[in-house]
């Protein structure tokens, strides 16, 4: 990694502010698979703060210029191991800040009971939930004061929580991003929290709010030019490599397909790289587009795996591609299994899988503020034909930080 004056030099020059999220390590309610949300009697397990503890030794090689934190106990355990490990390589610690505006979607009545008890008794709602989230919406008690012969009256307030966060995480920038311009700084908040503050930044809809995966003490990188939110820029998305993962871990079944993305310009040294970074991982089949760099990438990567299928696609539209491709071959047989693909292709073309699963049009790819990068491989599941596709990483790889 570079030095922290190096970093923090080069961040100055440019004016760049980045921002380093980390979603809190493993609670005591992820164990039990209950809905968290804004309820505060979850607290981090052992494995949990283990990782927290990882998470600041890899981050304590860069200079980190403040922590701000969602106020629950959950992640303020996190903060406070993230700064222990830091401090094992850092000479110096960064300041901590608790902000309200990072704490949890509101889950309001769903807070503290078991996944599977609300899919079975309020089936309905949570269909609503998973499928349309920003639709979804519940019925707030409250009492409000009558003026006259001073009456309480108790009414009922709907609330949308998945908008009601998108307007949260809004706030959030606009209040931190002009206090650190050209820094560094790490947020340490929840699952939803971070997809939003990711979303809102990159200009996802509150729609998609299911798209984006965010494992316990999984690192995303935000880079905002100038400090302006409309030129921020995602570099990296649910890190997990320095928790003992080479990818990200399902959190949707371990069923269905998973693709990982990777770039056909990838120079020799790079690819060789991602080779032993996916030496581990099974892949039952490869996509490659119609160029030479793709077929060689491609088989560089597969070099070792001589049962692999690999096919050599000649349409542009790689994205629509596939679809008939995988359903038309034998690999449907193993539809109860998980099923790996590795997809070469250019910029465009990932960036084009990408979209589809964000739900950006091919209109307006030019300004999906993602940037790809070489020798790294970003992760899509398809875990069924009837749910929804899950960015689960981008730019994952052996390091942390590009060139670093």
């Amino acid at each position: 990694m570079y030095s922290q004056l190096s970093d923090r030099a080069k961040a100055m020059e440019t004016k760049n502010t980045r921002v380093i999220l980390v979603r809190h390590g493993r609670s005591t309610y992820n164990e039990q698979g209950r809905y968290q949300g804004t309820i505060d009697d979850s607290i981090l397990t052992e494995i949990g703060r283990h990782s927290c503890y990882q998470t600041g030794i890899a981050l304590g090689k860069i200079g980190i210029d403040a922590i701000y934190t969602s106020p629950l106990k959950r992640t303020q355990q996190t903060a406070d191991r993230i700064l222990s490990g830091i401090g094992t390589v850092a000479d110096s610690l960064p300041p901590l800040h608790f902000n309200d505006s990072l704490k949890e979607i509101g889950m309001f009545h769903w807070e503290g009971l078991s996944f599977q008890y609300v899919r079975e008794q309020f089936a309905s709602e949570y269909r609503l939930w998973k499928q349309r989230p920003h639709q979804f919406s519940v019925e707030i008690p409250q009492t409000e004061h009558c003026l006259e012969g001073n009456l309480a009256v108790k009414t009922q307030k709907e609330c949308f929580p998945v908008l009601d966060l998108w307007k949260r995480a809004r706030h959030f920038w606009q209040e931190i991003l002009p206090r650190h311009l050209g820094q560094t700084i790490v947020v340490v908040s929840h699952s939803g929290t971070i997809r939003a503050l990711i979303s809102t930044a990159i200009g996802l809809d509150p729609a998609r709010y299911h798209c984006l995966q965010q494992s316990n003490c999984g690192i995303n990188i935000l880079n905002f030019p100038q400090g302006q939110i409309e030129l921020a820029q995602l570099q990296l998305f649910n890190y997990t490599n320095h928790l003992g993962e080479i990818l990200p871990k399902l959190k949707e079944g371990k069923q269905g397909l998973r693709l990982l993305l990777v770039s056909n310009n990838t120079p020799s040294q790079q690819l060789t790289g991602l080779v032993q970074f996916l030496q581990q991982e099974s892949i039952e089949f490869a996509l490659s587009n119609g160029c030479a760099n793709s077929h060689a990438t491609a088989a560089k990567i597969l070099q070792d795996r001589p049962n692999t299928l690999h096919l050599q696609v000649s349409r542009e539209d790689l994205p629509e591609a596939w679809h008939q491709t995988i359903h038309a071959s034998s690999l449907v047989a193993k539809s109860e299994q998980l099923i790996t693909g590795l997809v070469v292709g250019s910029q465009e073309i990932l960036k084009g899988l990408i979209a589809e699963v964000v739900g950006k049009s091919k209109e307006h790819l030019n300004n999906f503020n993602l940037s790809l990068e070489r020798g790294k491989a970003t992760v899509i599941h398809y875990p069924s034909s009837d749910r929804s596709p899950i960015l689960q990483g981008v730019n994952i790889g052996s390091s942390l930080f590009t060139g670093k």
